[in-house]
């Protein structure tokens, strides 16, 4: 382990279990901390803000689900993208496809494993310093992207008022109301006033988009997904499904490089198929709460195989995380369901509809 101590909250009513679990933690060298219901559980959450939360679903007063939703949506939490594991004896589609919807990251079904558990733990946090690394790098390229944006002219005005207000502090010209001084100060002001212009001109939301985003659009994402799937060969498009429960509308438009996004959707979709050649994919669209579009991707085996599949085995995620991470996109295989896998587009790149 790292010289960090990681802190994980443990939340369950059956007190057995519970403390095994922290018991085990805390042998492995974790700062471990206890609730025995979900209400209990976001008090702690808020008091001690912990690295990764192991959390049941079914609790008295508060449920792991409801204990969920109030950490990703409440304002007030510092990081509410914390890694959830659940503890659940239900492991069907739409339990996994509720806790997707609020951004849980892992099942575990009961009678816990737990060396099963120590190893999905040890991934987690391993995913939480992968995470903070991208972080920094998305930090530098805003930088980055600052300069491209700000013209150099800013900083020639800001040396004219900083070299003026220099020379004023030493009143060269002796004591008010001498006439050098408004003249100083007329230089100041003229130039706070190209300073405002080159501002307001440089955060433009057309200019940025101009100059920083010139590849990107605004998609409606069946249409981008049947944009793409068209494109393939006939006998491979066939083999691909969309879900039309909803209509075109039911999603908000995304703004992104669509490029970018049939590169991955190429390398994911290549990968399910490679499963055997009766496989077929059926895709899966929707809104979480927080925001984000989901693209829940199916394997769908069209005869009875006597192997579980691992999506693990015919998809390289780092090659796509790599490629999604220019649109700062999300991609990962359920680690519940390794037939399954997601495509998460972040919020700020949801058009949401104040209407």
């Amino acid at each position: 382990m790292s010289k960090t101590k990681y802190k994980i909250l443990c939340v369950e009513d059956e007190i057995d279990i519970r403390e095994n679990i922290a018991e085990i933690l805390r042998d492995e060298g974790y700062d471990v901390f206890e609730a025995d219901n979900g209400k209990n559980g976001f008090e702690k959450f808020l008091q001690v803000n912990p690295d990764m939360v192991i959390s049941d679903i079914k609790m008295p007063q508060l449920d792991g689900y409801d204990f969920l939703k109030l950490v990703r949506e409440n304002k007030n939490v510092r990081n509410n993208a914390t890694p959830f594991i659940f503890l659940s004896a239900l492991g069907g589609k739409d339990n996994v496809i509720k806790g997707i919807d609020l951004s849980a990251n892992d099942y575990l079904l009961k009678p816990v494993d737990f060396d099963l558990l120590m190893a999905k733990v040890k991934e987690k946090i391993s995913n939480t310093g992968r995470i903070n690394e991208r972080h920094q790098r998305i930090m530098k390229r805003l930088k980055k992207q600052v300069a491209v944006v700000l013209p150099s002219d800013i900083f020639s005005y800001l040396d004219v008022i900083g070299q003026t207000a220099k020379a004023l502090q030493d009143q060269p010209y002796g004591p008010l109301p001498h006439h050098g001084y408004h003249q100083d100060f007329s230089k100041i002001y003229l130039n706070s006033l190209k300073i405002r212009a080159v501002i307001n001109n440089a955060v433009d939301e057309q200019l940025i988009d101009e100059r920083i985003n010139a590849n990107e659009d605004v998609y409606n994402c069946y249409d981008l997904l049947e944009e793409f799937i068209m494109a393939l060969n006939p006998v491979i498009a066939k083999r691909i499904e969309i879900d039309n429960t909803h209509s075109k509308n039911f999603l908000p438009m995304i703004k992104c490089d669509n490029l970018v996004i049939f590169e991955a959707l190429r390398k994911i979709l290549a990968g399910i198929l490679r499963i055997d050649e009766n496989c077929k994919v059926a895709i899966s669209l929707f809104l979480d709460y927080r925001n984000q579009i989901s693209i829940i991707f199916y394997s769908v085996a069209q005869q009875n195989i006597d192997y579980e599949i691992d999506l693990n085995k015919f998809i390289n995620c780092y090659e796509i995380q790599k490629i999604l991470d220019k649109q700062s996109c999300r991609f990962e295989i359920l680690d519940n369901r390794k037939d399954s896998a997601i495509l998460t587009i972040p919020n700020h790149r949801v058009i949401i509809n104040s209407n």
